[in-house]
């Protein structure tokens, strides 16, 4: 689903809402407030219910399967493309047996293949099918020779398909691996999660520049800090106004409050800096701070 589309489907539900508010605003009633409420959730849950997630089988698009795995749970997904956006056709998952617990990620994957087939035999026999697949291995199964045991056999079921094995790159299998978390033991679940969250970006040491004082400039510079105990239950943060280049204390502050936090402790002490320059001419200002 686009972003375009999504953006559209939220300032109709936004719209539904506020007709509802316009005509019950009109009223009189004492209990106004409960009857907006609830027709306005009425309204949300019947627009929910209607936006269109499952689209038909359309014979003349090409099949798209995207298989997921991990640990507990396999999960697939028959979709189609439309206008460059996979609409899902049909969502197939289930729990592992006990005795697959222990496959490889390879062979659970082409279990989650096995069980599209057996779901969507009719809407895919016949056809060329893209597999999109969270590690290229599982194009090894079919390029190779001499398999034996499961392996050879799983070959041998899918031999007669023409497959294109490619990886996932734009995060198609996320939704995927949400649906196989919701059957995964509750105890493994943030684990089962771990592979389908956003990849963080590395952290950037940014090195700042160091500060210059130019004649006859006057410069200050504000530093701050907090800390906070759990037995006392409480923090303490302070603050201290300095004037360049002479370095020399202008005004300091520290202040104590019941049941703050160790972040809360130093925004307050960056608050308390901004109480210190209240009525100075601040022509440029330096903050310094250890806190994230």
């Amino acid at each position: 689903m686009s972003k375009l589309e999504t953006r559209s489907r939220i300032q109709n539900l936004a719209a539904a809402v506020g007709d509802d508010m316009e005509e019950t605003g009109k009223s009189a009633e004492a209990d106004l407030r409960w009857i907006r409420a609830q027709k306005s959730f009425s309204k949300l849950k019947e627009k929910v219910a209607s936006t269109p997630i499952l689209r038909h089988f359309r014979p003349e698009l090409q099949p798209v399967v995207v298989v997921y795995a991990n640990d507990w749970a396999i999960s697939a997904a028959l979709m189609q493309e439309h206008d460059d956006v996979f609409y899902p056709v049909m969502f197939a998952s289930r729990t592992l047996k006990s005795n697959e617990l222990n496959y490889g990620i390879v062979e659970k994957e082409v279990l989650a293949l096995l069980r599209v087939w057996d779901l969507g035999h009719n809407l895919l026999v016949g056809r060329e099918i893209k597999v999109l697949a969270r590690y290229s291995t599982l194009a090894w199964l079919f390029r190779s020779s001499g398999l034996q045991g499961r392996l050879g056999q799983w070959a041998a079921l899918l031999s007669p398909w023409t497959l294109e094995i490619v990886k996932c790159t734009k995060g198609e299998d996320e939704i995927l691996g949400a649906i196989a978390a919701t059957i995964t033991p509750r105890a493994e679940v943030d684990q089962a999660l771990i592979a389908i969250a956003p990849r963080k970006e590395p952290r950037h040491n940014i090195q700042a520049p160091i500060p210059t004082v130019y004649p006859g400039e006057s410069l200050w510079v504000v530093s701050f800090d907090g800390s906070a105990r759990v037995k006392r239950g409480g923090g303490a943060y302070s603050a201290i106004l300095w004037r360049l280049p002479e370095w020399t204390v202008a005004r300091a502050r520290s202040e104590y409050a019941d049941g703050l936090t160790v972040n809360e402790a130093e925004y307050r002490g960056l608050l308390l800096c901004m109480d210190l320059l209240e009525g100075e001419n601040q022509q440029r200002l330096v903050i310094c701070g250890d806190s994230n």
